[in-house]
């Protein structure tokens, strides 16, 4: 069985390398600004830990953001116009930051049991590895839920956002994906938040575009 403390690096590592990152996404182009990135790239493949990312339709990866060595990679996707410096008031209410974090590679006979890691989360420790800032005061878990191979989080957290002009509520995902424990997170605007059923829909179709493209050849 996986260990916690595997988890709690892999819900941690985006938040530090956010930190880390000289990304300097705007809000999604919505209003207008200077964006970091021209042409920004639709996919990326992560050469240490050979992970190809890419996000749904009209999302691109940030090039700045990208992080990968053999522990572990790191990336984060926006709105293709934002990332490449335009803006499009349209997108309010319809687009997000997308952010995913692979770990190294687990141990053989390592696996993810969803129905403990769900409860940890639901528990003051599990909601302290969920906050930003470190504290379980700040988080609330709005729910939860796992499938065969996903555990499936929807959470508000109250603390200081590493991104201007993120929304406190997001959904995240955490899986195995060849041999890699993968945790995706979509993350709304404050100014132009999307709904909470549209944004678990957009990381469903994240989760699944990562799995169709890495899926191992047998």
């Amino acid at each position: 069985m996986m260990e916690m403390k595997t988890v709690f690096r892999a819900v941690w590592t985006p938040v530090i390398l956010l930190m880390l990152s000289a990304c300097t996404l705007d809000t999604a182009g919505l209003t207008g600004g200077s964006g970091s990135v021209s042409r920004a790239p639709r996919t990326v493949t992560l050469p240490a830990t050979g992970i190809t990312v890419a996000g749904p339709s009209g999302f691109c990866v940030d090039p700045d953001s990208v992080r990968d060595s053999a522990e572990g990679g790191f990336a984060l996707l926006g709105n293709c116009t934002g990332l490449s410096g335009g803006h499009n008031p349209a997108l309010k209410g319809k687009t997000a930051v997308l952010t995913l974090s692979v770990s190294g590679l687990l141990a053989e006979g390592e696996a993810l049991d969803l129905p403990s890691v769900e409860a940890f989360f639901n528990s003051e420790t599990g909601r302290k590895a969920l906050s930003r800032s470190g504290s379980a005061n700040t988080v609330t878990l709005i729910e939860s839920g796992v499938d065969a191979t996903h555990l499936w989080l929807h959470a508000r957290d109250t603390a200081p956002t590493m991104l201007a002009g993120q929304g406190d509520e997001y959904w995240r995902a955490l899986f195995v994906l060849n041999g890699r424990l993968v945790t995706v997170t979509a993350t709304p605007f404050a100014e132009a938040p999307m709904s909470s059923d549209r944004l678990h829909s957009l990381l469903e179709r994240f989760v699944s575009d990562l799995e169709r493209r890495n899926r191992r050849q047998t």
